[in-house]
Parts: C-alpha cells; structure tokens; sequence
C-alpha cells in the first residue's frame, strides 16, 4: 500500500483501543502517511481483511500515526563494507623524516605499498 522509501520509515504498527498506530522513525513518513490516510481509510471500509475482523466487528475503527526517535533495534548485525580500491602508488617515493620511529613507519608503508603494487600487476 506504501512506497518503498515509506515503508522503510516505518518501525512497527499495533493496535490500541481499536486504533491502528503506524509509529514512523521520520517525519517525512508520518506527512506522507497524513497525506493518503483517507485513501486508506476508505480502503480499509471498503475491504477488511479477514484478518482484522473480529466476529463481523472491525479489530480497529480509527488509524492514527506519529514519529519515534527511539533508534530501530535490528535483528541483524550491520553489514560491512570492505573498501577495495586499485593502488595508485606505485611505492617510488623518498622518505625525508629525521625521526627513526616515524622514518621505521614510512618505510614500512612503502614496503606494502609495493608488495600489492607486484601483487596487482
């Protein structure tokens, strides 16, 4: 019933003194949501799902929506993205640095950099 971009901004529904709550994570969702809810209400008067009937009483009589900000709890962990890039450098670079520690460090990079610069090649 909802476009894809609002039913991302939608957390949960449920159901209170006969009242459909559509709780949204963004403002945008709940002014799209205000915007169609007499489409959907006349939708729901004209077809109820055999779901939400109760003994040919309606389970809701009123829809209603507002925003959380109370962050979505995911059953899943986020996925993350490996960055893979082409290596521009090809390791050909001098190191001016005086302190041996930091000077240890650079050369070390340099010496990465060159292996995945054969390795690429």
């Amino acid at each position: 019933m909802f476009t894809p971009p609002v039913q991302k901004m939608i957390n949960f529904t449920y159901i209170k003194n006969k009242t459909l709550f559509f709780v949204f994570n963004h403002p945008a969702g709940k002014q799209e949501f205000d915007n169609n809810i007499q489409t959907i209400k006349s939708a729901l008067k004209f077809y109820m799902p055999p779901e939400c009937m109760e003994e040919d009483t309606p389970l809701f009589n009123d829809i209603r929506a507002f925003v959380t900000h109370t962050p979505r709890k995911s059953s899943q962990e986020p996925k993350l993205r490996k960055e893979v890039y082409k290596e521009r450098s090809n390791g050909n670079f001098e190191i001016p640095i005086e302190d041996e520690k930091l000077h240890a460090i650079a050369l070390s990079i340099q010496k990465i950099i060159k292996e995945i610069k054969n390795n690429d090649t």
